[in-house]
């Protein structure tokens, strides 16, 4: 196999786990924050703060997978 193709397979093999990156640490924030909720009777308040952190780490995955990608592609 030549080695463009692998690197091809490489990418589309990290792009595709990106999403599910992203997505789980929402959940887990969510998860997180309902636990503690329902342990210290503050629902919805720590809910919706450990969701928005999910979101903020879920998409700081995102962004480094971007500019990973593009000094991936700046390299001759």
């Amino acid at each position: 196999m030549k080695e463009e193709t692998r690197k091809y397979i490489r990418q589309l093999a990290t792009a595709s786990s990106i999403g599910f990156q992203v997505v789980f640490a929402i959940f887990i924030g969510l998860f997180i924050g309902v636990w503690l909720d329902s342990r210290l009777g503050t629902f919805p308040w720590l809910a919706l703060v450990f969701l928005v952190m999910g979101v903020a780490a879920g998409f700081l995955n995102y962004y480094r997978f971007i500019k990973k990608q593009q000094d991936e592609d700046k390299k001759p």
